[in-house]
């Protein structure tokens, strides 16, 4: 598989991951009552509709002109925290954590974007291409502020 190739194939899994959460974000604000987590939701989907504008681009222009663009960089991040929302309350409330629906849908949320944090750092650590290793690290630092805005906004419930 050429370099090429490879980089192609690898931004195809990006941006698969990250229309997939853009998708769950936007039916999750959809189905959202709470005035809060609809906005952190839509919050959310925007930053993911962003990065997934981003993959396309540079899927069809090539990553290099990306890559000067965050090459100046550095990309530092916190190791975010995956404990679910809710695990601090009663014991009836740690057992049915779905009672809350603003807890269901910050756990849900937590959970896509630790995911997708985790698959981007795993690409990144792995990568033997220097470029490919400083997109994904790119991409790992959107997921961590990602992760800090649900944290941020769900710690209020």
């Amino acid at each position: 598989m050429s370099e090429a190739t490879s980089h192609q194939h690898l931004l195809k899994l990006a941006l698969t991951t990250a229309a997939n959460q853009y998708d769950f974000y936007l039916k999750a604000a959809d189905a959202a009552t709470t005035p809060q987590v609809k906005a952190l939701l839509m919050v959310l989907a925007d930053t993911e509709g962003e990065l997934v504008e981003r993959i396309r681009l540079m899927m069809s222009t090539g990553i290099l002109d990306a890559i000067e663009e965050v090459a100046k960089d550095t990309f530092s991040y916190d190791e975010p925290d995956p404990t679910p929302f809710g695990m601090d309350r009663t014991p009836f409330a740690r057992s049915n954590p779905d009672t809350d629906p603003r807890l269901y849908v910050c756990n849900k949320a937590l959970e896509k974007e630790f995911s997708g944090f985790t698959f981007y750092r795993s690409i990144s650590s792995r990568a033997k291409s220097e470029v490919i290793r400083r997109l994904f690290e790119y991409f790992v630092s959107i997921k961590s502020q990602q992760i800090k805005r649900i944290r941020r906004v769900c710690s209020t419930f």
